[in-house]
């Protein structure tokens, strides 16, 4: 018994998912002419969905003409829609920073509101720009996650169509793959109550008052949603430069950003879409780091704060979070977690770090449905007071009912969920390294497995939660893998669900992952077994701009392992390893 068969080029994954954050991207020829941008415009317009920030949702298109109709705007022009005035603006100063010539620092900004018939409390802003400006355009809409929400927009249609109850754009078939869930699964009516349990959960917070992160004192007023895990990315980034005084030091010197290890490839495009400036440091280069912040006195440059993501994707290396808390505290500059892949239940990085951030879209939801991020700030650090006052002051609710609510509800499983894919990544891992060079076997296609249990596991297993049992009450058992996330479970902190390797060739690589049986496209996280060659994607060797430290082979191929049966899981895996074999 194999895994699902991936729909057709640019279909949703998946298939008949509203919303669906996944395209399918059955071949690795298929990633290079995504990652390239050459996708055709009748492609795009064929789409049944998008990842909301990658391209303009079907849903958004629409919203957008309706603006550019009522407001008369010439055939030459188009505009982006942003859910609050301040984001607005801070799109009108990207494009003017981009293009100071052309596009006026002072240009106009049309509240749309009324015309698109926005739900009691929204507010939608449209921003004009020339469409020779779009590519640049789209950068912001991109890297900062600050567009309007598909859902936001679906509703936008509805009310316009007469219809004033609130739509949640969740699958209606009852064959769906997750018509199971939520048949025994209702949404909340309350936004508010929604979004404090978001809050709970991802604090890690129980009904005695105790949290899970292992840093007293922490409360929901910590956690700050939004629209997007890039958001709350670009959100820090905006805060850092508030609080420590714009681009500058007080020595006028440029800040810059210490990263150490990879990334999420788009907090890089983030920067060089704001023009900030980063160094690059490894785990083997941190003796560097320390060089450069006991020299930053004499420096050209200050250090803004040192960004990591724990662990890092695609390479799941993770670094020593100890020795950065150490520098940290010692040349008092903040750090900067993103925990998206690592996952809160499994691993403990707040005491490490000063703000903690995650795409609540990936593991959080689980169903690739739905947009979300979080920051949470460590009450422990000595910048709390600071950045607590500059988010109190500036902090804007923009994350819509919508989403809130259907976050919320596909969070509710969370550890069960999590259980799982920590069991299925790591028999996967394992699996895979016995058949490796890495591991000792000779005759293999396999090079090398990247996953925190075979690199740098040393730090990982330093943060990881202590295992202790926590009992999740059933509410279902119909036996399908959807339900899996009901079951009864005692949950145990692992090494998260992603799991990368690397083929002996490139066409190896290739070969595995067009002939493999198996959902195929980007993200991570989901509850169904997702495959990305990540370098086609995210680096296509025909754009040149990769930065070889990131150390990403692109013979590499990325695993978001689900909740399906670990049998499934492997033999797919093995009839796609007999293919490229034979190459």
């Amino acid at each position: 018994m194999l895994l699902q068969r991936n729909p057709p080029f640019l279909r949703s994954i998946p298939p008949n998912t509203p919303h669906s954050l996944i395209n399918s991207l059955p071949t690795w020829q298929d990633n290079v002419n995504r990652g390239m941008g050459r996708v055709s415009v009748g492609e795009v317009y064929l789409m049944e969905t998008s990842y909301p920030r990658f391209a303009i949702h079907p849903f958004v298109r629409p919203v957008i003409e309706i603006v550019l109709e009522s407001l008369k705007i010439s055939p030459e022009q188009t505009c982006f829609l942003f859910p609050s005035l301040r984001i607005a603006r801070a799109f009108r100063s990207h494009m003017h920073l981009q293009l100071p010539s052309s596009f006026p620092e002072d240009g106009e900004i049309h509240s749309v509101s009324e015309i698109l018939s926005a739900p009691p409390g929204r507010t939608i802003f449209a921003v004009l720009f020339h469409l020779d400006q779009k590519s640049l355009a789209m950068n912001f809409w991109i890297f900062s996650g600050n567009g309007i929400s598909s859902r936001l927009a679906e509703n936008c249609l509805c009310r316009r169509n007469g219809q004033m109850e609130m739509t949640l754009g969740l699958p209606t078939e009852p064959d769906h793959e997750y018509a199971s869930y939520y048949s025994s699964h209702s949404a909340l009516t309350s936004v508010s109550e929604a979004k404090e349990r978001i809050k709970t959960r991802f604090a890690g917070i129980s009904a005695d008052g105790s949290n899970i992160r292992g840093v007293e004192g922490l409360s929901t007023s910590d956690v700050y949603l939004y629209s997007t895990g890039m958001s709350a990315i670009w959100h820090v980034h905006q805060m850092l430069h508030d609080v420590f005084g714009g681009k500058f030091d007080d020595h006028g010197r440029p800040f810059i950003g210490a990263h150490v290890n990879m990334l999420y490839v788009d907090s890089y495009r983030l920067l060089e879409a704001t023009s900030s400036k980063y160094h690059f440091f490894t785990n083997d280069t941190l003796d560097d780091l320390e060089h450069l912040l006991n020299g930053s006195a004499s420096s050209d440059t200050a250090v803004l704060a040192i960004f990591t993501d724990f662990p890092g994707n695609p390479n799941l290396k993770s670094a020593d979070l100890p020795r950065l808390r150490m520098l940290a505290d010692k040349y008092h500059i903040p750090i900067i977690i993103d925990e998206t892949v690592g996952c809160h239940l499994n691993v403990a990085v707040l005491p490490y770090a000063d703000i903690v951030v995650a795409s609540l879209t990936k593991v959080f939801s689980g169903f690739a449905n739905v947009l979300g991020g979080a920051l949470l700030l460590n009450p422990s650090s000595e910048f709390y007071a600071r950045f607590k006052a500059h988010f109190n002051e500036n902090y804007e609710d923009d994350y819509f009912d919508a989403d809130a609510l259907v976050m919320e509800l596909n969070s509710r499983r969370l550890e069960a969920r999590v259980a799982r894919t920590n069991e299925n990544a790591e028999a996967l891992a394992d699996w895979l390294f016995l058949r490796s060079k890495a591991g000792g076997m000779k005759e293999t296609v396999i090079e090398e497995v990247f996953y925190p249990k075979y690199q740098s596991r040393e730090n990982y297993e330093r943060c990881m939660r202590p295992m202790r049992p926590r009992i999740i009450t059933a509410a279902s058992d119909s036996g399908s893998d959807s339900n899996i996330l009901d079951q009864v479970s005692d949950f145990q902190p692992g090494y998260g669900g992603l799991v990368s390797f690397s083929f002996t060739s490139l066409e190896a690589a290739k070969t595995f992952h067009d002939s493999i049986q198996c959902y195929k496209g980007t993200t991570l996280g989901t509850n169904v077994t997702l495959l990305s060659p990540f370098n086609a994607l995210a680096f296509p060797p025909e754009k040149g701009d990769r930065a070889p430290e990131h150390d990403v082979k692109d013979s590499l191929v990325r695993f978001g392992v689900g909740v399906e049966d670990i049998s499934r899981i492997l033999n797919s895996v093995e009839a796609g390893l007999f293919a490229a074999g034979k190459c």
